[in-house]
C-alpha cells in the first residue's frame, strides 16, 4: 500500500469531507491573484504588436485567419495558393474572433490567443497548487511559468502551441479537482479541455491527460477497470466535438484532408513523415528542458549542488505530497512521450512546464523573500526589455513586411502574383509565408500547366537563375529586388513580370 498522503488527493483543511470550491476565498489569497494577472497582463499584452512577423511559422498560422475572415469559411479555408491549413481551427477561430473586434488581422490579434492562453495557464496553476500548499509557494511556481523562457517566448507567437498547452494542463488540472472530491463539473471541464486540445492539434490533447491521469489512478491502487473506464468515458466524450468538424472538414478536403491528417497525427509520431520534420536524437529534450525553464534552471542547479549529499531515498519519493507526486507524474510521461517520435521541437514540451516549475518552486521555497522579489522582478523586467524594446528593433529588420509594402504600392493587378520556390518539400511546401500575410493571402503558387499564361513571378534570386534556364520559352522582365534576404527563403527576392515567347512575337 501508498502512504496515507498519497491515496489521498486532498487539501488538508478538506481531509475530513475530500470536498471543495476552486474559487473558495479562504484557500487562495486574492492578492497573489490579482497580483499575478497584472503582471502577466502588462508583461505580454501591450507589446505584442511590436514584432513584425520574421519567421515563416507565425504568418503561416495568421493567414489562416485572415482567410477565414476574407473566404467565410471556419471550416477548412485554403491559402497560399489553395493549400489547406496544418492544423485544426480552434487557434484560427481564435485568431479570427479577436481580429473581428480589433477590425483587421495583424501581429497583435493574431498572437493575442497565445498572450491569453499564457495568462490563464498562469492563474491556473496558482490555483490549483495553493489550494494543495501554501499560496507564497504556489505564487513562486506561478512566476516561475510566467517568467521561464520558453514559454514566455510561446506566449508572444502566433502558434497553436500555448493554446494547447493550456488545453492539455488544464485538463489535467481538472481531471485532478475531480479526483479530490470535486465533483462532475471537473471531470466536465477536463473533457471540454481536451476537446478544446483536440480541435487545437489533434488527439494528442486526449492521450496526454487520460495518461496521466490513469497512471496516478493506478498508483492509488485504483481498480485497473476502474480507471480504464473512467479514462476511455472521458477519452470517448473529448472526442465528440472534434468529430464533428472533422467530418465536416472531410466533406470539403476530401481524401487529401483524410492524408493530411494521417500525416501530422499519426505518421508524425511513428516516425514515418513524407517529408523530415524537426527530427532529433533521444538526447534533445535533455538539454531543451534546463534551457527551456532558464533562468531558473541556475539557481535550482545550485540548489541541488548545495544538497547533493542529501539525496532522498526511495522510501522519501514514496511519501511526496499528493499534487508534488500527480507532478513528478506528469513530467515523466509527457517528457517520455515526446521523446518517443524523431520529430522533436522545444514548443512540444511546454505541458511539462507548470509541474516543472512546482517541483523547482519546492527546491526554492527555502530562498529569502526579499532575494525571490528581486530575482522575479529582474527577470519580468529583462524579459520586457528584450521582447518590447531589443528584439523588435532586431528583427523588424529582417522581416519581410517592407517587401510586401513594396509590391503592395507597385500594383501589380493587370496580372496575377505567381511565387516559385525550388527544392520544396511536397508533404511541407515551401511559400512566401510573410509576404502572402502581408498581402493579405493575394501571392498564388506557380503552375507549370498555366505557364502559358502573363503574370508576375515573386521568386529568390539564386532560384531565378536555374528557373529561366529551364523555361526558355518565356520572356523575363526584372522589376523589382529585395534589399535585403527573405526571411522565410533566405534569398534576395525578385520579382518578374513573364511573357511566353509567342505572345512576345504576336
Amino acid at each position: 500500500m501508498l502512504p496515507t498522503k498519497i491515496q489521498n488527493f486532498t487539501c488538508p483543511q478538506k481531509l475530513s469531507t475530500g470536498k471543495f470550491t476552486i474559487f473558495a476565498a479562504q484557500m487562495v489569497n486574492r492578492k497573489h491573484l490579482f497580483l499575478l494577472l497584472a503582471i502577466a497582463s502588462a508583461s505580454t499584452l501591450p507589446w505584442l504588436g511590436l514584432t513584425d512577423f520574421n519567421t515563416k511559422g507565425e504568418p503561416r498560422e495568421a493567414i489562416v485567419g485572415l482567410t477565414m475572415l476574407e473566404q467565410g469559411n471556419w471550416t477548412l479555408p485554403t491559402n497560399n495558393g489553395g493549400e489547406m491549413a496544418y492544423k485544426p481551427p480552434m487557434f484560427h477561430w481564435m485568431v479570427a474572433a479577436a481580429s473581428l473586434l480589433g477590425g483587421e488581422v495583424n501581429e497583435w490579434t493574431a498572437r493575442l490567443p497565445s498572450a491569453l492562453a499564457g495568462i490563464c495557464l498562469t492563474l491556473w496553476t496558482y490555483v490549483f497548487f495553493a489550494r494543495r500548499r501554501d499560496s507564497g509557494t504556489a505564487l513562486l511556481a506561478a512566476l516561475m511559468l510566467l517568467t521561464s523562457f520558453e514559454v514566455w517566448r510561446a506566449a508572444y507567437a502566433c502558434r497553436v502551441d500555448m493554446v494547447l498547452t493550456l488545453c492539455v494542463c488544464g485538463a489535467m488540472l481538472a481531471l485532478a479537482a475531480w479526483r479530490d472530491g470535486g465533483g462532475w463539473r471537473h471531470y466536465l471541464l477536463g473533457v471540454l479541455m481536451m476537446s478544446a486540445g483536440t480541435l487545437t492539434k489533434g488527439p494528442v490533447a486526449i492521450v496526454l491527460p487520460c495518461g496521466v491521469m490513469g497512471i496516478y489512478m493506478l498508483l492509488r491502487r485504483e481498480s485497473l477497470w476502474k480507471t480504464l473506464g473512467w479514462m476511455a468515458l472521458a477519452a470517448v466524450c473529448a472526442v465528440v466535438l472534434p468529430l464533428l468538424w472533422y467530418a465536416a472538414a472531410w466533406r470539403q478536403g476530401g481524401d487529401a484532408f483524410l492524408a493530411l491528417v494521417r500525416e501530422e497525427n499519426v505518421d508524425r509520431f511513428l516516425g514515418k513523415m513524407a517529408y523530415h520534420s524537426h527530427e532529433n536524437g533521444l538526447w534533445y529534450y535533455f538539454a531543451l528542458l534546463p534551457a527551456g525553464l532558464l533562468p531558473w534552471t541556475l539557481p535550482v542547479a545550485w540548489m541541488w549542488w548545495r544538497k547533493r549529499h542529501e539525496t532522498p531515498h526511495i522510501k522519501t519519493w514514496l511519501k511526496l505530497s499528493p499534487e508534488t507526486l500527480y507532478s513528478v507524474i506528469a513530467l515523466i510521461v509527457i517528457f517520455v512521450f515526446y521523446c518517443i517520435p524523431k520529430s522533436k521541437r522545444s514548443v512540444y514540451l511546454l505541458p511539462v512546464y507548470p509541474f516543472a516549475c512546482w517541483l523547482c518552486a519546492i527546491a526554492l521555497r527555502t530562498w529569502n523573500a526579499r532575494a525571490r522579489r528581486i530575482v522575479i522582478g529582474s527577470v519580468v523586467t529583462l524579459w520586457v526589455l528584450a521582447f518590447a524594446v531589443v528584439l523588435p528593433n532586431v528583427l523588424n529588420k529582417r522581416s519581410d513586411k517592407d517587401i510586401a509594402e513594396d509590391l503592395r504600392q507597385m500594383n501589380l493587378k493587370s496580372h496575377p502574383l505567381l511565387s516559385y520556390i525550388a527544392d520544396s518539400d511536397l508533404g511541407d511546401p515551401m511559400h512566401f509565408f510573410t509576404i502572402n500575410f502581408y498581402l493579405h493571402d493575394g501571392v498564388g503558387v506557380w503552375d507549370e500547366q498555366k505557364s502559358g499564361e502573363d503574370c508576375y513571378l515573386l521568386i529568390g534570386e539564386k532560384d531565378a537563375r536555374q528557373f529561366m534556364r529551364t523555361h526558355e520559352g518565356i520572356a523575363f522582365m526584372l522589376l523589382y529586388t529585395s534589399k535585403h534576404k527573405s526571411c522565410d527563403t533566405k534569398q534576395r527576392v525578385q520579382l518578374y513580370q513573364l511573357v511566353p515567347v509567342l505572345s512576345c512575337s504576336k
